[in-house]
């Protein structure tokens, strides 16, 4: 197949940057600092209100890889009545301006260095969007706490803003912007505040350092896997106002990374009748690292937290069917099947995706242009059970969320179904367990 010019200038970039660092290819162990970092911010990624990581100090001393500096915070909300669901994301990339500075247009930039925001969803009477706005450098991103203010072209904005108690402990953050098309006022708390106590049991840090190039990492950390939200989207075009009274699912997430290179596959939800909380990672490298579930919920009123991880042999996925989007030039699932079992438990969850999604595309710089993520708004189901004997001990139901990402394909047309069966079923699934 023939090559993308542009993707051999960025992979050609960065062989040379790595062959220019003493010991690049060294036989021996991975950098420890990426692990070191979570252990030296625990008490910042725990707080949830805490700076973003990669504005702290051992973040800005140098490395070859700075211009791949990369974070988001993303925050899904799910309205009670159906009125809405979705996403609002915040990215902090290149937060020095390594790989373009001011001018965002660049063939080595992954995306715009500076503050980026996504917004995106389904309203109950329309139609799955997604919107992304590249704002660029010189903005406020918070070091001390988790805050952004950052303006873009024709009014748009987004501002995040840190909320104590009167304690000091964190309370809630207000998500405010403006799409051009929709401005939102929300404000976000940490939901099951009953499970709280368990969180640093359920939701580890999860912590990657065999991505493809010498010193990539990725830390993900589901620091709310429940939120409460309430607020208001406007439909700037008609006046409209719509209130949000839900739940929803926070994560932060950050490293180094050419992610171009990769992808992820995942989705979550949780379940205000059960109180179950359950969410699939899996990123598309060489590793197994950040291929796992998460799944809290009360067995006989008693809580019970997991985790099924790939690399224990505990955890399997496959996508049943897939479809050609035209818009993005790809393939992507209408399904999802997740199985996690362990000697104790067998969670069994089904993703139903089917249309309820968008492509969130730009060509805002070369390298963005070789990308889509497939913004989902799926609903999930599933159940816990007793490896044992079979006996259900809960089940979930509800609006989920989730994502897919992959390359852009070079073909304008779809290919022919077996390609489709035989590369992506297989390339993006893992044998269930025993």
């Amino acid at each position: 197949m023939k090559k993308h010019p542009i993707v051999l200038t960025f992979a050609a970039l960065i062989a040379v940057l790595l062959l220019a660092a003493p010991g690049a290819f060294a036989m021996g162990p991975r950098p420890t600092w990426p692990e070191q970092h979570t252990i030296d911010y625990d008490h910042v990624m725990r707080d949830g209100l805490g700076g973003w990581n990669i504005m702290q100090d051992d973040y800005r001393a140098f490395n070859l890889l700075d211009g791949l500096s990369l974070e988001w915070d993303y925050y899904s909300f799910h309205d009670n009545d159906g009125k809405f669901t979705g996403v609002v994301g915040i990215v902090v990339a290149d937060p020095e301006g390594k790989l373009g500075g001011s001018e965002t247009f660049s063939a080595l930039n992954l995306m715009p260095s500076g503050v980026n925001f996504a917004f995106y969803g389904k309203f109950a009477d329309g139609e799955p969007f997604a919107t992304y706005i590249p704002t660029g450098l010189g903005h406020e991103v918070g070091v001390d706490e988790r805050s952004v203010f950052a303006t873009g072209d024709n009014g748009t904005f987004i501002q995040e803003i840190p909320v104590r108690g009167t304690n000091g402990e964190p309370d809630s953050i207000i998500l405010r912007g403006n799409s051009g098309d929709y401005s939102w006022d929300l404000t976000v708390k940490q939901g099951f505040t009953d499970y709280a106590p368990l969180k640093p049991e359920t939701w580890l840090v999860g912590n990657d350092t065999n991505t493809l190039l010498a010193d990539e990492h990725w830390t993900v950390n589901m620091l709310w896997p429940t939120t409460e939200v309430q607020g208001a989207i406007t439909n700037l075009a008609t006046g409209e106002v719509v209130t949000i009274d839900g739940h929803g699912y926070r994560e932060n997430s950050f490293g180094r990374w050419a992610f171009v290179m990769g992808g992820w596959d995942f989705a979550f939800m949780s379940d205000p009748e059960t109180h179950v909380q359950w969410a699939f990672q899996t990123y598309h490298f060489d590793t197994e690292d950040l291929d796992y579930v998460d799944v809290d919920f009360l067995d006989n009123g008693n809580p019970v937290v997991q985790r099924f991880h790939v690399k224990d042999g505990e955890l399997g996925w496959t996508h049943g069917d897939w479809q050609w989007d035209e818009a993005a030039r790809q393939y992507t699932p209408t399904d999802l099947t997740v199985i996690g079992k362990n000697d104790q438990y067998t969670v069994e969850a089904y993703v139903n995706i089917g249309t309820n999604y968008a492509p969130m595309l730009s060509d805002v710089t070369f390298i963005v242009n070789t990308y889509c993520i497939f913004a989902q708004m799926p609903w999930i189901s599933g159940t816990v059970k007793r490896t044992a004997t079979g006996e259900v001990v809960a089940t979930f139901d509800g609006q989920g969320g989730g994502e897919f990402s992959v390359m852009r394909s070079f073909c304008a047309n779809e290919p022919n179904l077996d390609l489709k069966k035989h590369i992506f079923t297989q390339t993006f699934s893992n044998p269930m367990p025993e």
